[in-house]
């Protein structure tokens, strides 16, 4: 319990890459979302400790991780790895151009590949990743769309990691007495591998964004106001609004 505690402590009023899709919009707008993102970062900041937060989703993902784990070293001996949890003390990774860092869950011993561990929990999603019919491109799909963002934030804070690789791994439900298979059985898990190589403009322009939100928790505004016209750092850093451009109307003058 020490270990964690002393690694939130360390993350705290840092943007990492668990919550960075808090800090993205479809739109590339500032929305509540944001907002709330940014209030958040700023409490922590003045205050030096974080509002407690936990779900039973979350519960369910820390109980079931060391399960995750052992079926991938499993299942998958060929990329030995390094576990956090094992470790004396929980890496945070820092990067030196913004407040912003992350936790891998684990990583190869060589650093090349950066591997997170999601517990599939809802019946829907387990029954979506165990049907072997649905096609692993499909499933892969689903996997960005919901954590995408997330894994592009872990490379980001490592120069050395060439790929990303996110294990889905669906526990054993210990309330149904039919659930007998073992949790490093083959079918529960599914490996999607994603490469550095393949994101570098999304690379870039993730990497703007938490530098632009770095100095909106920093500034003195009200968060409120974000939501209002495109905001942007100039070259000094300085963060500036910029004036939208106004409609001309009027009929066009023909001859």
């Amino acid at each position: 319990m020490a270990n964690r505690d002393e690694w939130l402590q360390r993350r705290c009023g840092y943007l990492s890459a668990s919550m960075i899709g808090d800090i993205i919009s479809a739109s590339g707008k500032i929305i509540d979302g944001n907002i709330s993102a940014i209030r958040k970062k700023r409490f922590e900041r003045r205050f030096g400790y974080a509002i407690p937060f936990t779900s039973s989703a979350m519960e369910k993902g820390t109980e079931n991780e060391p399960y995750a784990v052992a079926w991938f070293r499993e299942n998958h001996p060929e990329l030995p790895i390094v576990y956090s949890q094992e470790l004396p003390e929980i890496p945070f990774w820092k990067v030196d151009w913004a407040k912003f860092g992350a936790s891998p869950d684990a990583y190869s011993e060589d650093g090349r590949v950066i591997v997170e561990f999601k517990t599939v929990v809802s019946a829907t999603n387990v029954e979506f990743f165990a049907d072997e019919y649905t096609s692993y491109e499909e499933k892969k799909l689903a996997v960005w769309k919901e954590h995408g963002a997330q894994l592009l934030a872990q490379l980001l804070t490592s120069e050395k990691a060439e790929e990303v690789w996110l294990v889905k791994h669906i526990p054993q439900f210990d309330e149904i007495m039919q659930d007998v298979d073992s949790p490093l059985a083959s079918w529960r898990g599914l490996v999607f591998k994603f490469r550095r190589e393949d994101f570098v403009q999304s690379l870039a322009a993730l990497k703007e964004r938490i530098v632009l939100f770095d100095a909106m928790i920093d500034s003195h505004l009200n968060p409120s106001s974000f939501k209002e016209g495109i905001w942007y750092l100039d070259q000094k850093g300085t963060l500036k609004q910029k004036e939208e451009e106004k409609k001309v109307s009027g009929k066009r003058n023909t001859k």
